[in-house]
C-alpha cells in the first residue's frame, strides 16, 4: 500500500541553511535567538559571530564539499559554532560532549574531516590523537577573519551524522541542504511554530532531533532557550526549568516526558520522537488547548519522515507522511502489501540522504529505484528496515524493527511486538525487550521504567502479557529501572541491557524445544487455548 504527504511544491526551494539565518536575522535582527543562563543573544549578534566563524574557517581553507568536526560543551559557542559551519559552507560532523575521543578519531578520519571545531578546554586531549583542531575561541578573536564567505548550494552536504553499525563501526550518514531545508518547511508546515515560540533545546547536535529545536527556529524566529546539562534528562528539575523560563515548544523523546509531573500549563506544543510512543503518554500529557504530535524517521530520511496528531482515544500511529513525502509498504520482494497486513517500511521523498560515506554498496542496497511509479522517474524510496502495517485512512503503526526479530528455542519473535504490548499496560513509563545469554541459557529479558507516580508489579505485567501472547513471547524475566540506559541519541541503549545483572533468575516460561513447524503449530493454538505456564 502506498500514502503520499501533501503535495507542496511551494515548500521545495533551492536554498541553504545560511539562506535561512540570513533571511531571518534581516527580517528580525532585534529578535531574541538564543538564551543560555544569563546570556541572551539577539539574531543580529548571532549573525555577525556566526560570519565571524565561517570567514575564520575559509582562511583554514575550509568551505562547501570539506567536513568539520564540531566538539563542544552545550551552550551558545556550540550553537555559534556550527552556525559558522552553516554559513562557511562546509559540512559538519556533530559529537555529543561525553563521546570518547578515539570514537571522535574513528568518525573524523572515516570522513576524511579536515579536522575539528572544540573548545580550548578539549584541545590537549585532541592533540595527543594528532587530530587538527580549532577552538571556537580563537576563531572568534581572529581578527584578520574578514571578506565574503563562498556560499554552497543545495546540492552540498551540511552535516554528516555517525550511528552505530551492525558490525561495531560506526558509519556515516550524509544529508544536503535541499533535504535538510526542505524538511524544515515541511514538517513545520504540520507543527506550526511561530516566532512568538520560546523553544527548549536539551538534544544532542550529535542526534537530529536537535534540528526541530533549533532550525525550525531559525526559520521561524523563534526564540531558543538552551537547556544546561543538569537539567537535561532531569524530569522534576526540566519541570520547573520550563515554567520559569516561559517554554512554550517542548521536542523529547518519550521516555522523558512519561516520567513528567505536573501540568506544564505554558507548553502549548509537545512534539515527540526518536523512540515508540507508549499508548498512555497522550491522555498523560493532554491537556486542553495543547497540540501533541509523534513523529517517525530514520537519519537516513532527515530527521522525520511521518507525523500524527495524538489524541488520547485513538491509536498510537506514526501518522501520514511530512507535505511532499511517501510511505509504502513491501514484502520481502518489494510488493506492496495491503492495508492491514504488515511489511518494511519504505520512504521516498526530498528528505532523503546523499547515502552513507565511504559505504557506496551499503548505500545502493538501503537507497534503491522506486518499482512503484508514482513519484518522479529514477526517484529512489529508502528502505528503513522497520516493520509497520498501513491502515485503510493511511495512518502508520511501526511495529519494531526487521533486526529485532530473534529466534528462541525454535520460535521467531519481534521483539518489537513485545514492547507494543508491555508498553500498552498500567504504570508503564517505557519499555525494552532484548534477548540475553546468562549462564549459557536464552531468554528474554524486559526492562520497564514506570509512568510518573506508577507502582509495577511484575508479577501483573507477567500475567497481562501471558494473557495476550504465546508462552515463548512471555519474557523469562522483568527489570525495573529507574532510568533506561541511552546513546547520546536519546535512543535506547539495548547493548546496555543486554549486560545489565538481572535482580532475580529468569523463570523459564515455555519449557520446549522445538521446530518451525511446533512454532506455527502453537501460534495456531494461540487463540483457541489458554497456555498453562507454571
Amino acid at each position: 500500500m502506498i500514502f503520499n504527504g501533501l503535495s507542496c511544491p511551494e515548500l521545495l526551494r533551492e536554498e541553504t541553511l545560511a539562506d535561512i539565518l540570513r533571511q531571518t536575522a534581516r527580517r528580525s535582527p532585534n529578535h531574541t535567538a538564543l538564551k543560555f543562563g544569563d546570556k541572551v543573544v539577539s539574531y543580529a549578534a548571532l549573525l555577525v559571530s556566526a560570519d565571524h566563524v565561517a570567514l575564520a574557517l575559509a582562511r583554514l581553507g575550509n568551505g562547501p564539499g570539506a567536513t568539520v568536526g564540531l566538539w563542544l560543551p552545550r551552550g551558545i559557542d556550540l550553537l555559534t559554532a556550527q552556525a559558522g559551519i552553516a554559513l562557511n559552507g562546509a559540512a559538519w560532523l556533530p559529537f555529543d560532549a561525553d563521546t570518547p575521543v578515539d570514537r571522535i578519531a574513528l568518525c573524523l578520519r572515516s570522513a576524511a574531516a579536515e579536522g575539528i571545531l572544540t573548545t580550548r578546554a578539549y584541545l590537549a586531549t585532541l592533540r595527543t590523537l594528532d587530530l587538527t583542531a580549532w577552538a571556537i575561541e580563537d576563531l572568534l578573536a581572529d581578527t584578520a577573519a574578514s571578506g565574503e564567505v563562498r556560499a554552497g548550494s543545495p546540492t552540498d552536504k551540511v552535516y554528516v551524522i555517525y550511528t552505530s553499525g551492525s558490525t561495531g563501526t560506526p558509519k556515516g550518514i550524509a544529508i544536503s541542504q535541499r533535504s535538510v531545508c526542505h524538511f524544515l518547511r515541511s514538517e513545520n508546515q504540520v507543527l506550526g511554530i511561530r516566532s512568538d515560540d520560546i523553544v527548549y533545546q536539551g538534544f544532542s547536535v550529535a542526534f537530529d532531533m536537535s534540528f526541530e529545536e533549533i532550525w525550525i527556529s531559525y526559520l521561524v524566529g523563534a526564540t531558543i532557550w538552551i537547556a544546561p546539562p543538569e537539567i537535561v534528562g532531569d524530569p522534576e528539575a526540566l519541570v520547573s526549568a520550563l515554567d520559569r523560563n516561559n517554554i512554550t515548544v517542548l521536542h523529547a523523546v518519550p521516555t522523558l516526558m512519561s516520567l513528567i509531573e505536573g501540568e506544564l500549563p505554558k507548553v502549548r506544543l509537545i512534539n515527540l520522537g526518536g523512540e515508540a510512543c507508549p499508548p498512555t503518554l497522550a491522555a498523560h500529557l493532554a491537556r486542553p488547548g495543547r497540540q501533541l504530535f509523534n513523529t517517525y524517521g530514520p537519519t537516513e530520511t532527515t530527521v522525520t519522515a511521518t507525523i500524527s496528531i495524538l489524541t488520547p482515544d485513538e491509536e498510537v500511529s506514526i501518522g501520514r507522511p511530512l507535505p511532499n513525502y511517501g510511505a509504502l509498504i513491501v514484502d520481502e520482494s518489494l510488493r506492496l502489501v495491503r492495508a492491514g497486513e504488515v511489511g518494511q517500511l519504505a520512504i521516498t521523498g526530498p528528505g532523503l540522504a546523499l547515502g552513507y560515506v565511504g559505504l557506496p554498496e551499503l548505500t545502493a542496497s538501503k537507497f534503491i529505484a522506486n518499482p512503484h511509479a508514482y513519484t518522479p522517474e529514477g526517484s529512489p524510496m529508502y528502505l528503513t528496515g522497520d516493520l509497520a502495517r498501513m491502515r485503510e485512512d493511511g495512518a502508520i503503526i511501526c511495529l519494531g524493527r526487521l533486526d529485532d526479530q530473534v529466534k528462541i528455542r525454535g520460535f521467531r519473535v519481534e521483539l518489537g511486538e513485545i514492547e507494543t504490548r508491555l508498553s500498552a499496560l498500567p504504570g508503564i513509563g517505557a519499555a525494552a525487550v532484548v534477548l540475553r545469554t546468562d549462564n549459557s541459557l536464552e531468554s528474554l529479558a524486559a526492562f520497564v521504567v514506570p509512568a510518573a507516580h506508577a507502582a509495577i508489579d511484575t508479577a501483573m505485567l507477567r500475567e497481562r502479557l501471558s494473557a495476550e501472547l504465546p508462552a515463548y513471547m512471555v519474557p523469562a524475566s522483568f527489570e525495573i529501572l529507574p532510568e533506561m540506559p541511552r546513546l547520546s541519541s536519546g535512543k535506547i541503549d539495548r547493548k546496555t541491557l543486554q549486560k545489565l545483572p538481572l535482580s532475580t533468575k529468569p523463570i523459564d516460561v515455555c519449557n520446549v524445544s522445538c521446530d518451525e513447524d511446533e512454532a506455527r503449530l502453537f501460534e495456531a493454538q494461540r487463540n483457541c487455548s489458554q497456555v498453562v505456564r507454571s
